[in-house]
């Protein structure tokens, strides 16, 4: 037991050092990035990441929670490790052509697109990247470290190219090369650490395995693409009530709220796959554990809701840079109000992931999908009435109502276990 804390632990830390790049990479390079190739050619650059970035979601496929629950379970399996390897890269790769093909039926008929279409061609790179970093493989070995190492090296390269290559406003080919490369590297190196921890032999698995693989990943992939809809459209939705400095007010206190979220994306990655062994081997271990968590997070969480509560006005003036209470007292309010749905914020996805271990996929979508209907609704209600702040109280209502309907979906399967 000592051991798994001990390993939990390296992956809890491995993991925050590599979300901890994730925010420092921008915060030194898009600064950068704006100086030099200025806010239209950075407009561009920022067009084409975001577009590859929804691209980088259909070829990752949810693996990330599937495939790394397989692994998990089949860790003194050789041979099905390696059937699963091969299915995983094999659906990646049949991802990256559909990728493709709809990137250059793009550009056919979208004249932005089209005008870009060799900065799409370069950032195509990067999904390559996507396709080679077996980051499911070592997150279901619980080997987070081999993570941490490949995203240092990867960031690392990607500034260090854009400092060399990006000098002048004409240099966007080379900001988009740097992005593309780093991914690329990145994925190179985590494929010859996987070959050489793992003698895999590289094979076309069944068809019928294949497709059994593909058809449970489509779930999570469903469940992924649906959950940021219930906040991405809340901005839109205040828009309409509102004015834009009320969607400013608001988006900077979402921010803010959303950085201290991630901390629950750290953790649950972190305890998944261990959750994932425990639930093919021992039912008894599996509940004791997520009661465990459960309680962790409660604690956790409630201290730094009570924390995010009473630093939010020096939060938003250090991330807004502005110091007058007037011009930021309403932001202040609103996240004063989104710190209470922080309470529950982690069960959202912890609840949603052991759903995904006790093989509740349609539950898990089931819910999200309900999520957003109701988000639909009772975000228009509580924003015509409160403006701002009705909207932030729709956040803590949406966020409260998620984490319930997955922890009865929960409760219900762990029910029918234990009677």
């Amino acid at each position: 037991m000592a051991e798994h804390r001990k390993r939990i632990l390296h992956n809890f830390i491995s993991l925050s050092l590599v979300q901890g790049l994730s925010i420092i990479f921008p915060l030194v390079t898009f600064p950068y990035l704006l100086r030099v190739l200025g806010v239209e050619q950075f407009g561009v650059f920022t067009m084409i990441q975001t577009l590859i970035m929804y691209f980088d979601l259909l070829v990752s496929f949810g693996f990330g929670l599937t495939a790394t629950q397989h692994i998990a379970r089949s860790l003194n399996d050789s041979e099905k490790t390696s059937r699963i390897i091969n299915a995983v890269y094999v659906i990646k790769i049949s991802l990256f052509i559909v990728s493709i093909l709809l990137l250059l039926i793009s550009c056919l008929f979208i004249p932005y697109m089209r005008e870009n279409f060799h900065l799409v061609l370069i950032a195509s790179m990067y999904l390559v990247g996507n396709i080679l970093f077996p980051d499911w493989y070592f997150q279901g070995i619980q080997k987070m470290r081999n993570i941490t190492v490949v995203a240092f090296v990867s960031k690392f390269i990607g500034l260090l190219l854009i400092v060399l290559l990006v000098k002048e406003e004409g240099d966007i080919a080379f900001a988009v090369l740097a992005l593309s490369a780093g991914n690329f590297i990145a994925g190179m190196l985590g494929f010859f650490i996987l070959v050489r921890t793992i003698t895999i032999r590289f094979e076309m698995p069944a068809r019928r395995f294949i497709l059994s693989v593909f058809r449970e990943s489509a779930y999570v992939f469903t469940s992924i693409i649906l959950a940021p809809l219930y906040s991405s459209v809340n901005l839109f939705i205040l828009r309409a009530f509102t004015n834009p400095l009320m969607v400013g007010y608001y988006a900077i206190a979402e921010k803010i709220y959303s950085a201290v979220v991630m901390l629950t994306n750290i953790a649950n990655r972190t305890f998944y796959p261990h959750l994932s062994q425990l639930y093919a081997s021992s039912a008894a271990a599996y509940r004791k554990n997520v009661k465990m968590i459960v309680l962790l997070f409660l604690a956790a969480f409630s201290v730094l809701s009570i924390a995010l509560f009473f630093s939010a006005e020096y939060i938003v003036q250090l991330v807004s840079g502005k110091h007058a209470p007037e011009d930021i007292g309403y932001a202040v309010e609103i996240l004063k109000i989104m710190s209470i749905g922080l309470l529950m914020s982690p069960f959202v996805s912890f609840f949603f992931q052991l759903l995904i271990i006790q093989g509740q996929k349609k539950a898990a979508i089931t819910n999200i999908f309900s999520a957003v209907i109701i988000n639909l609704v009772s975000g228009c209600i509580f924003t015509y009435f409160y403006s701002g702040k009705g909207m932030a109280i729709n956040l803590c209502l949406i966020v409260f109502i998620i984490a319930l309907l997955n922890f009865v979906s929960f409760r219900k399967k762990h029910s029918l276990a234990t009677n």
